[in-house]
């Protein structure tokens, strides 16, 4: 039953739609202007419901299926977050090694505050999971030639070497970046 949770919204909508689009000509070609009627839209209210009945359905199996497909989307990608979890406490980004003041994984290394990088422009629980991820962000970082993301906050002795030895490793045993 869940999966007509959103029908009785849609045929609704449908049906307010056609009603509109039938008084106002809208949608309708071939009606004089200023559309029909009141009472030639409630002549055509039976068709007016089989239609409102048909659009409704497939509107509701569309957003049905795009629900669907993003929910398991966003199973795997927290499924990813658990696998790939930092060490709790860890300050310092996935991607560049910049240290941050507070932790970009959370106190317990699971938890992205999705704020980015100001470093290498990385946002924290959205590009920086997988280690696939970690190695495409950080090669794209260092094809712009190590580029600051918010270069008003780079330090005046910055330097990319030593930055990148502060990257910090994630997940468990062959998991590790």
């Amino acid at each position: 039953m869940r999966k007509f949770r959103y029908l009785p919204l849609f045929l609704l909508f449908v049906f307010c739609i056609l009603i509109i689009s039938q008084k106002f000509n809208f949608l309708i070609r071939g009606v004089p202007i200023g559309g029909h009627s009141w009472k030639q839209i409630s002549n055509d209210l039976p068709t007016t419901i089989c239609f409102s009945i048909i659009w409704s359905l497939i509107l509701n199996l569309g957003f049905n299926q795009l629900l669907k497909q993003n929910g398991n989307e966003i199973k795997k990608r927290i499924k990813e977050r658990q696998k790939y979890s930092s060490p709790p406490h860890i300050h310092q980004c996935r991607v560049c090694g910049y240290s941050n003041k507070e932790c970009p994984w959370g106190g317990d290394g699971k938890s992205p505050t999705y704020q980015i990088c100001p470093c290498c422009g990385v946002q924290y629980g959205v590009k920086d999971i997988t280690p696939e991820e970690i190695q495409k962000e950080r090669k794209l970082w260092a094809k712009s030639k190590y580029k600051w993301f918010d270069s008003n906050l780079k330090p005046a002795d910055w330097s990319s070497e030593e930055q990148l030895k502060n990257i910090p490793k994630i997940g468990t045993g062959e998991n590790n970046v």
